[in-house]
């Protein structure tokens, strides 16, 4: 299983914002020009930013800007915003066992607690990087890449 691009896309996008606001306007045009898609993509994917409160959207080619502070933005913002966990969690576990196998009958309770937790180191995790802290890094890496 894998988390789909929707994801990582959001997050090209919060930081597209903060690099180019003061030189571009940014655009679902111009984002889609970085991310290499087309730009009705992006305009899905900033709805789903802004229906979660992190983006606003100016109508037309108005643009778009961050609600708060990059730093204040966690990726588990985003992934809840572009990847909404429904039902009992991320892990779905297969329905309809032979509930008289030893192993199909009791398949569920015995997976339920690991994948839960699963999911809730995964979430800790994505609450402790922020998008500022991912700025700060690209930063670096352009750094070091125009030395290298």
């Amino acid at each position: 299983m894998q988390i789909g691009t929707k994801f990582s896309v959001a997050i090209h996008i919060l930081l597209s914002v903060e690099i180019f606001r003061e030189t571009n306007k940014v655009t679902s045009d111009f984002i889609a020009s970085s991310v290499n898609t087309n730009p009705v993509v992006i305009r899905k994917i900033m709805s789903l930013l802004r229906d979660a409160g992190i983006v606003e959207i100016a109508p037309g080619t108005g643009g778009i800007r961050l609600t708060r502070s990059p730093g204040d933005i966690s990726l588990l913002d985003v992934y809840r915003a572009t990847e909404p966990v429904k039902g009992e969690g991320l892990f779905k576990i297969h329905e309809n066992p032979a509930a008289a196998c030893p192993v199909g009958g009791n398949i569920a309770e015995l997976l339920r607690g690991p994948l839960l937790s699963a999911q809730k180191a995964m979430e800790t995790d994505l609450g402790l990087t922020s998008i500022g802290s991912l700025l700060e890094n690209l930063k670096k890496i352009r750094k070091k890449n125009k030395l290298a």
